[in-house]
Parts: structure tokens; sequence; C-alpha cells
């Protein structure tokens, strides 16, 4: 058994991130940047008017001015009409509002107030400039980042390659939903979690099937679903019972078990592996145990493997508002109601912390841990925070 730090550090240190792909700006919202992405052009490409207005010359300090319709008729005592966002005539260096002026017979008189020199101009490059840092390397992205390449005219982009991960799910026990409900059997709820949370974390995630407590069919199945995704996740048979055979079939083959127990709880039984270049997360079977495994070990995994740069989740002081149980020697994670106050987070458990209760998990905004060597914890102590994003 390893720390559950030094399992991640494992992991961690064997995930090589994918290729890359030139796609089309259409398609960038959430994908990860290769490269830094840097604007081609300046932003305005031209100087241009903030306000619906006239274009006059500042230093004319004129009232009156003759107005006039095409550019190449500009000049000194003239005035011309913009409109917001268009290109500022040359020469001109005031855009008064249409408000603060008079017009009559193609006459243009300004409404006595402080009208200075650049009124309403936006300049050239003055939002950012030609090779400005609009996306940085391993950066998601956003809504606002994909709009932001569109403004600076980038059409394609290169993007780290979607990584497929493969699931599959364990167990002669598991039903699924819509199935008559029967006796000493349970709904497939492993699927929804894993399928979900690796698409949320920006992969493409491919359903093999469940499998039943077979060696055989088990073989088949993860040598088939290894030869058509990046990464393998199982769920079930990774523990001590009499039919789990997840982690003998692994060895069987080929995969190179690196670790199969960490001092997590849940999830103590969880087992990593390589086989060549392809990564298998055997994960535990209940499915409070899994979420809480998947957030830990898995999620900054997927990452990493997609390309970002902000692959290990952010953490948080929190205080708590219940007494925590802990037992030295294991990393206790505590799914938790999380409150934000007076610029601090605040706890308290979301319900019953036993294994096999994964409503207080689907009822909770968070994960407070208790390191291994902590032990119980009282009311008010401060814990390290994950706030769940799925």
């Amino acid at each position: 058994m390893i720390t559950t730090d030094d399992a991640l550090k494992i992991i961690i240190n064997n995930v090589k991130s994918k290729d890359s792909e030139f796609i089309s700006l259409e398609k960038a919202l959430d994908r990860i940047a290769y490269d830094n992405i840097y604007s081609p052009i300046d932003s305005p490409s031209f100087d241009k008017s903030a306000m619906d207005g006239y274009a006059i010359i500042f230093k004319d300090n004129s009232k009156t001015f003759n107005i006039v319709e095409d550019e190449k008729d500009f000049a000194p005592g003239c005035a011309m009409r913009v409109n917001t966002g268009f290109p500022i005539p040359e020469g001109a260096d005031s855009i008064v509002e249409v408000e603060k002026v008079s017009v009559k017979e193609k006459k243009l008189t300004l409404i006595p107030d402080n009208i200075e020199r650049y009124r309403n101009f936006t300049f050239k490059g003055s939002e950012f400039k030609k090779g400005t840092l609009l996306v940085k390397k391993g950066e998601r992205i956003s809504v606002r980042k994909q709009a932001l390449i569109a403004y600076s005219s980038i059409a394609e982009l290169k993007v780290y390659k979607k990584p497929v991960i493969g699931i599959i799910t364990t167990g002669n026990e598991v039903i699924f939903p819509g199935d008559t409900p029967q006796k000493n059997k349970v709904y497939n709820a492993n699927y929804i979690i894993a399928k979900g949370l690796i698409k949320k974390w920006g992969c493409d995630a491919v359903y093999f099937g469940h499998i039943k407590d077979s060696v055989e069919s088990l073989k088949k199945h993860f040598r088939y679903a290894l030869s058509h995704c990046d990464i393998l996740v199982t769920t079930g048979g990774v523990s001590m019972g009499s039919a789990d055979f997840t982690k003998r079939v692994l060895k069987d083959i080929g995969v190179n078990i690196i670790f199969d127990k960490t001092d997590i709880k849940p999830g103590k039984p969880m087992t990593f592996g390589m086989k060549e270049n392809k990564l298998i997360f055997a994960m535990p079977g209940w499915p409070a145990a899994l979420y809480v495994t998947a957030y830990k070990f898995l999620r900054p995994a997927l990452y990493k493997f997609a390309g970002r740069n902000d692959y290990m989740q952010p953490q948080f002081d929190c205080k708590t508002k219940d007494n925590l149980h802990s037992r030295v020697g294991k990393n206790y994670v505590n799914s938790v109601n999380v409150e934000y106050k007076e610029s601090k987070f605040y706890c308290k458990k979301s319900g019953p912390q036993k294994t096999d209760n994964f409503y207080s998990v689907a009822c909770a905004d968070g994960f407070v841990e208790i390191e291994k060597d902590k032990g119980n914890v009282s009311k008010s102590e401060m814990l390290p925070l994950v706030l769940l994003d799925d």
C-alpha cells in the first residue's frame, strides 16, 4: 500500500500529453491550445469612433462647420457624420456626439460644451496590438477566448488531440436502470459516473460494455478496449472478493501493475497500471469510492493527458462545522456541503460517510481531506477543500 500523495505523483509522472491537430475555430470550444496563440493584427485595426457623431478638426476652434459626405471632401471647417465603430476620416481629431450639435441645411453648429481633442476616439491597437498573447499553451479555450481568437482574425488553430477514454463496468450483481428490481442486485450508476466525468473533463468516452465476473470474458474485453482507446477505466472487481478478478486479468494480459492499494478512504483498492503507452485505472465498484478516486486520481491524469496546464485541482482552506471521523493510517475523504461567507469557506457533512452510501456524495458540494496522521477532526478545524465541478 502506498500513500495517496505518492500514488498521485506516480500517475502524473506517467502521463504524457497527446499529439496535436489543426481544427477550425468553430470546433475550438473547450479544446486545449497546443501552442501560445498570438494576435496577427492590431485591434482595432484602424482609428474608429466610439460614438455616433460628427468628425471635426479640433484645432479649427470653430463653432460652425460645413457638413460633407465624402472623406475626400473633408477639410478644415468641415464636419462629417460618423457612426459608432466606423473609421475616422483622415485629419479629424475629435468626434462630437450627435446630441451636442445642431444641424440645419448642411451646417453643423456646436452646442456650447467642453469639446476636447481626440474626444470619442478609439485608436488603432488600443485594445491589443499585433503579437499580443491571447491564449497560453495548455489553456482551455473558453467561449470568451474562442471569441477573442475570432476577434483577432484567426480561423484555424492548433490544439491537443482529444483523448479517448474507454470504460468497462464489471460484476454479476449489476443490472441496468429500467430492469426489474432483483434481490442482491444493484443498478449500474458507475457507467453514468465514469462517462459523465470523463466527458466533463474534456475527453471522449467510449463504453465497451458491462462484463460479468468471468476471467476469459474480462480478458477478451480488456484487450479489445485497450486496442481502441488511450486510457482504460474499469469499475469493480479490485477488492478481495472471491469473484474480484480485475487485477488478475490485467496481469494476465500483460499490464504492469504499478500499485494496487493506497491509503485513501473510500477507494483503497484502486489499481493503476500500464501496458506499453496505455494507462489503466481499475477503480472501485462502490459509486462513492469511484467518485472520490476519480476526483483524486483520474481528473488530474485526464487533464494532463489532454494537454492542460492546470491539471492539479485547486484546494481551498475550509473550516468544518462538524466533528469528522478519521482513523490514523487512512487518508479520509469526507463529502461535505459548503458555504462561502465573509471570504471564507465553511463545511458540514452532507450525510453518512460510509463507503456504501452514495447519496451523501451526490448531495455534496465538495470533498475535504483528512491526512493519515491526523485522526478525528474537531469542529472548527481547518481542512483542505476540493470543490466538485461536475
